[in-house]
């Protein structure tokens, strides 16, 4: 196909605001419907992008509309997101992509019988450059993971699902902790076992707390701290090896490789989302598959953040409900 990719914004939350900064960054789309239960939601999304506010199922039946933009709570990902594929729609899918790998399943089985290409908005893969993403890990590869993230309790009330580790997927390290260990999943690989402690002390059942160690199928090991309750901002992961290491943190990506540093600058955010949708455009457009944004590449993160909740649940005793 030629011209415009003519998407729709599916849930028209904060996210959405991100997306369509995105679209418009990337060029080569546009925003041709919005859609949202809630109408007042909708209404303000339609007068921000001049696109109309539409029900789910007329966007899927409109021949005109090439892809879909996910942005509603996690417990919906999956259905929409078959839905849409079903439809011969594209498909992005906002983080955490799904809640299991089973889900994540469905979603790759529907991409795969429909033939339309669907992609992760995990837009920090962005930050390793190729020859990182290459590189061989060995299995002596040790990582640390620090994810410190202010988050009010607020946040967590300021919706229903946020409440529900079913319907939101988690907490800290599902929503915010997800990109650097999706990173990692990058680098070192399928995750083989998560233990540790989280802390619901908040909300029940929502970890704001973590501190986790995870060992990789080829022998990699990784701490992860993470806290919404600290009020400073940090980001970092740390991966060393016999002869290389990797840094990515909030200034940017520095790769070591015998001594020898090379350091990459982080992009904007919004720079990193549009380089999500430059890979989608070219997948629409049957140009290329889906590549470094490819749901495929979740399935690691998408088995640790199924871990966490799992360990959320079985300490009821550091989990106490909002009152």
């Amino acid at each position: 196909m030629t011209g415009s990719i003519r998407v729709a914004i599916v849930g028209c939350g904060y996210a959405s605001r991100q997306n369509v900064e995105a679209i418009a960054l990337a060029g080569g789309g546009s925003i041709a419907a919005v859609v949202d239960k809630d109408t007042t939601r909708a209404g303000e999304l339609a007068r921000l992008t001049g696109a109309p506010a539409r029900c789910l199922e007329s966007v899927l039946h409109d021949a005109s509309i090439d892809a879909v933009c996910i942005c509603t709570p996690p417990e919906t990902h999956a259905s929409i997101a078959i839905a849409a594929l079903r439809a011969g729609k594209g498909v992005v899918v906002e983080k955490p992509v799904a809640r299991t790998n089973r889900e994540l399943d469905s979603i790759q089985d529907a991409a795969a019988a429909s033939t339309a290409p669907v992609v992760a908005m995990l837009q920090h893969r962005g930050r390793l450059p190729d020859a990182v993403l290459r590189a061989a890990w060995s299995s002596d590869a040790v990582a640390t993971l620090e994810v410190v993230r202010p988050r009010a309790l607020q946040h967590y009330a300021s919706e229903p699902w946020r409440l529900d580790p079913g319907a939101s997927g988690g907490g800290h390290v599902a929503h915010l902790g997800v990109h650097f260990l999706d990173l990692a999943c990058q680098l070192l690989g399928t995750p083989a076992r998560v233990a540790g402690l989280t802390s619901c002390r908040d909300v029940s059942g929502i970890e704001t707390r973590a501190a986790l160690g995870v060992q990789f199928v080829d022998g990699g090991l990784m701490t992860v701290l993470a806290s919404a309750h600290p009020g400073r901002h940090s980001e970092r992961l740390h991966v060393i090896d016999a002869d290389h290491e990797l840094i990515v943190d909030d200034r940017g990506t520095e790769y070591r490789v015998d001594g020898v540093a090379q350091r990459w600058d982080a992009p904007s955010t919004a720079h990193l989302r549009a380089a999500v949708y430059t890979e989608l455009w070219a997948a629409v457009r049957r140009e290329a598959p889906p590549d470094r944004y490819a749901i495929a590449r979740a399935r690691g993160v998408t088995a640790i953040l199924e871990d966490v909740r799992k360990i959320a649940a079985e300490e009821p005793v550091l989990c106490a409900s909002v009152s």
